[in-house]
């Protein structure tokens, strides 16, 4: 009888839980279904109603209109620049960094990293008074004459400054775990700093790598508040234009966010296996 007793309790909490996990799916996905429905629906028109959207007909127009569309497409590649940077500058920036936290100790290494931690933490109006902080010295900069308005390349060492307090402490969680027999037996080879970094940790590092570049591209794809104050025409920042005029074509812009968040999607699927077990060693030990 206790047997029995306990295969119906886990026999209803199966059930439970995944009634509960479908009705969590299902309410996150109810608005992207409204959003796919008005980027399908023939003329513009926000869907309310998914009758009417099969009354009226849908179609792929809109799609076509967005890749056709010359600043869709300058915008996009922009993005995809901006983005690569940012990886670029984030492995070259933050690699280094988490590998001397981890292994070396030195004059102000704890309030760094706590320093570190605060700034993890820290956001709400802090954050808005640190962008606008921020906007004014771009533009002291660009009027002294450096070409810091409308680069892509500044854009994305800002990004890579913003990401680099949380990426560093999760990395360095990481390398703690790693034997430092690894590092030893390279410098005993005749290895130098720069080749034990990216030649021997940095490959036996490859899930965190993996999601410091996930986290890099996500950051610089998905942000228009600072790419704004650049006159960096990104991705994100032409959909937000489209989306602030007097007149909003809705299916239009509802077929330019589809488009905008299938790459975060995709590389978020071929990635999610890096991404668990590097989050285990390294931001779950924040």
């Amino acid at each position: 009888m206790a047997r029995l007793g306990g295969y119906w309790l886990r026999y209803v909490a199966s059930v439970v839980l995944t009634t509960l996990s479908a009705l969590i799916v299902f309410i996150l996905l109810y608005p992207v279904l409204f959003a796919v429905l008005s980027s399908l629906i023939r003329g513009q028109m926000l869907v309310t109603d998914p009758i009417r959207a099969v009354e009226v007909g849908l179609s792929l127009e809109h799609y076509v209109k967005a890749v056709s569309d010359p600043r869709f497409v300058s915008a996009t590649a922009m993005s995809l620049l901006v983005a690569l940077t940012n990886i670029a500058f984030s492995l070259l920036v933050i690699t280094p960094a988490a590998y001397a936290f981890s292994r070396f100790r030195f004059p102000g290494r704890d309030a760094l990293l706590v320093a570190y931690l605060v700034m993890n933490q820290v956001g709400g109006g802090f954050g808005v008074a640190a962008v606008i902080a921020l906007y004014v010295m771009l533009l002291k900069l660009n009027q002294a004459g450096l070409p810091v308005i409308g680069n892509p390349v500044v854009l994305a060492a800002i990004y890579t400054a913003g990401a680099v307090p949380f990426q560093t402490w999760m990395v360095k969680n990481y390398l703690d775990a790693l034997p430092r027999e690894i590092d030893e037996s390279a410098f005993i080879d005749g290895a130098s700093w720069r080749q034990i970094i990216f030649d021997v940790v940095l490959p036996a590092s490859k899930p965190t790598m993996v999601v410091i570049a996930l986290f890099a591209f996500m950051g610089a794809w998905g942000e228009f508040i600072i790419a704004n104050f650049l006159r960096v025409e990104t991705l994100a920042a032409y959909v937000y234009v489209t989306a602030t005029g007097q007149t909003i074509f809705w299916s239009d812009f509802a077929a330019r966010t589809i488009l905008f968040a299938l790459p975060i999607i995709a590389v978020y699927v071929f990635t999610q296996r890096y991404i668990g077990e590097a989050m285990r060693y390294g931001a779950g030990k924040l």
